[in-house]
């Protein structure tokens, strides 16, 4: 009789182990082999957002991009509560939308936006908007400028207020602009007070303000530089706007100069308040009249194109289009004609322009 192998009861047992650890080892690679590897080029797909600038006709727009984005007809952007729905412009690189000329602004001075998809919701930063949007004369290098948010306590002057930040009051002074009139000491309200005060009191008196800070903070007296905004509107500018004050440009801030260059010059052509008095005359007295041009070299370069002007010279003057005075009319680039604008001169500068025989655009 053969003896029964002490081995034999073993065999089954090592072979069971053996399929069942091959089985587990297989699931595990199959399961590993799902997940994208650490390195590897597997990007995460979806929408992808760019900002950009047309060469051409400057209009600023958002892309919607990335492999399998969605095209939609429509998408949302809000900043600072206020909400814009976008149409659709083109779709052969990706879905493009356009921001309107009169919206670049204030989107630009708002403290936060965010883009709305129908299944994704895109923070926008100010850095993102400042370094994609901001045009050459806005001055800021790409970087967006600080933001400070206050309520009005007290009109100082007429281009001086008193701003509660919570933890601090500031005396804020406008930047770019001189309203000429006497200060008096905050606060005694008394009767009598100029034109400038009473504009600057109707247009903040206790209206929360956003404070927009340029390249140097403070004055010698210690006083908070700012362009000051009720809602969109920039009170700096419409103080010049309607003639209750002057340009007054100190260096180095001048971001929003040639805009304020410009409204007086519409305020001194339609005499309004300082240029009411008609024995006045309605040129600055920094800008050359074009018959003192004659023996000189004529300011401006040719533009690059029909449309385009040199980055350098981005202020476009139409030489066949002339006004009452007999002088062309010349357009900023954030101004609502300059895309649809022929260039027939460039200027670098608005007083270039005005030099060379222009005024301004009215729109």
């Amino acid at each position: 009789m053969t003896p029964r192998s002490r081995v034999a009861p073993v065999v089954p047992l090592v072979v069971f182990l053996i399929v069942t650890i091959s089985a587990a080892l297989l699931l595990t690679y199959a399961a590993g082999s799902a997940q994208p590897a650490v390195g590897q080029d597997n990007p995460v797909r979806g929408p992808r957002m760019t900002l950009g600038t047309d060469s051409r006709s400057g209009h600023r727009y958002i892309r919607i991009g990335g492999s399998g984005a969605p095209v939609y007809p429509t998408v949302d952007l809000a900043c600072d509560g206020q909400r814009w729905t976008l149409a659709l412009t083109r779709s052969e690189d990706g879905a493009v939308y356009e921001i309107s000329r009169a919206n670049v602004g204030l989107i630009l001075n708002a403290i936060e936006c965010r883009l709305f998809l129908p299944d994704q919701e895109i923070v926008v930063s100010r850095q993102q908007l400042w370094a994609a949007w901001a045009s050459p004369h806005q001055g800021a290098g790409g970087a967006a400028p600080q933001i400070l948010v206050g309520q009005v306590v007290d009109i100082v002057d007429g281009n001086t207020i008193l701003v509660n930040l919570g933890e601090r009051a500031e005396t804020v002074r406008y930047i770019g602009i001189n309203t000429l009139q006497p200060p008096r000491k905050p606060p005694s309200p008394e009767p009598g007070l100029g034109e400038a005060v009473q504009a600057n009191r109707q247009l903040v008196a206790r209206q929360q303000v956003r404070m927009e800070l340029d390249t140097q903070e403070r004055d010698r007296d210690g006083r908070l530089l700012a362009y000051v905004y009720v809602a969109d509107r920039m009170v700096n500018a419409e103080l010049v706007r309607r003639g209750s004050a002057e340009v007054m440009t100190v260096q180095p801030n001048v971001r929003h100069r040639e805009l304020f260059v410009t409204l007086e010059q519409e305020a001194r052509d339609n005499r309004r308040g300082l240029w009411a008095d008609p024995s006045e005359p309605t040129t600055p007295p920094t800008v050359e009249p074009a018959s003192r041009q004659i023996a000189e070299t004529r300011r401006g370069v040719a533009p690059e194109n029909a449309w385009a002007c040199p980055v350098q010279q981005p202020v476009k003057g139409q030489a066949t289009s002339y006004t009452g005075a007999g002088r062309c009319v010349y357009h900023v680039p954030d101004g609502e004609l300059y895309g649809a604008t022929k260039a027939e001169r460039c200027y670098a500068t608005v007083e270039d322009a005005r030099q060379d025989g222009c005024v301004a655009s009215r729109r």
